[in-house]
């Protein structure tokens, strides 16, 4: 009978140590992904990653932060790949991939970046779906002077951005909503996405994140996103730098025990 159990508990702990190794290799592939954002003099840019709880370490959220030079602009993603798993977090790198090549090679706005993101999904035939919003912060020699900055976005099914303006937080929807990546085909891919765009005072703050900071099971979108309007007025109050500010805030927003992964990009206007 010992001998029985020693055979029962060895193989319980082979398991037990072959998922923990499998689970931080996924989480160290998903990490290694996710780049730090560009060091500016006009922008401070801060990330942020929670994988989900133990059970599920790896997910399909990503962030992205870079600059396409020839545009003057810093182009800002943020995405979720359908998933909680190794597979999930495969996709993410294909999808991230994808449209971090494309924005850089073609220094094209958001709006284009997603279509052919779209285009290009459709003709590799690659197997998978996404929610992403991409915003573009553009500069002229004069708002460059002022601090002030141009903000374009465009949105695959993803949750509106919120942007802070003289300590006020509201969340910024587009017109028509735009289906996620991966859902058209190659026949229906022509449809052009649309765009949205704003103008940005110096101090501004700009949040993109994904739905886990926002969602909870049994409410509805708008209430997550008043929970975070209310968080972020409250925390401003104190003036915080921008990466206090993202600790504070994904320390308030987030339950003790997350059922999705979160990424988070918080861009202030330095001015």
């Amino acid at each position: 009978m010992l001998s029985e159990v020693a055979d029962r508990a060895g193989l319980a702990l082979d398991n037990a140590t072959l998922y923990a190794s499998q689970r931080d290799i996924a989480e160290g592939l998903q990490r290694s992904l996710l780049t730090a954002p560009p060091r500016l003099d006009h922008l401070d840019v801060v990330v942020r990653y929670e994988p989900a709880a133990e059970a599920a370490q790896v997910g399909g959220d990503w962030y992205d932060a870079f600059q396409q030079p020839a545009a003057n602009a810093v182009t800002l993603v943020i995405g979720d790949v359908i998933g909680h798993d190794a597979k999930a977090a495969a996709a993410m790198g294909q999808v991230r991939t994808l449209l971090r090549g494309i924005a850089v090679t073609t220094e094209a706005g958001p709006a284009e970046v997603l279509h052919r993101v779209d285009t290009a999904l459709a003709t590799l035939r690659v197997d998978t779906m996404a929610t992403a919003l991409m915003a573009r912060l553009e500069q002229t020699p004069a708002q460059r002077a002022s601090g002030s900055a141009t903000l374009r976005w465009s949105s695959a099914g993803h949750p509106p951005p919120v942007v802070v303006v003289d300590g006020e937080p509201r969340a910024l929807w587009c017109g028509d909503p735009h289906p996620m990546l991966g859902l058209l085909t190659e026949a229906t891919v022509a449809s052009a996405r649309g765009e949205s765009s704003v103008e940005l005072p110096p101090g501004s703050l700009l949040l993109l994140y994904t739905d886990g900071l926002v969602e909870r099971r049994g409410e509805v979108l708008d209430t997550g996103l008043d929970r975070l309007c209310e968080a972020l007025t409250e925390l401003l109050a104190e003036d915080p730098d921008t990466e206090e500010l993202c600790d504070r805030l994904m320390a308030r927003m987030l339950p003790g025990w997350t059922e999705d992964d979160i990424a988070l990009v918080a861009v202030r206007l330095l001015g």
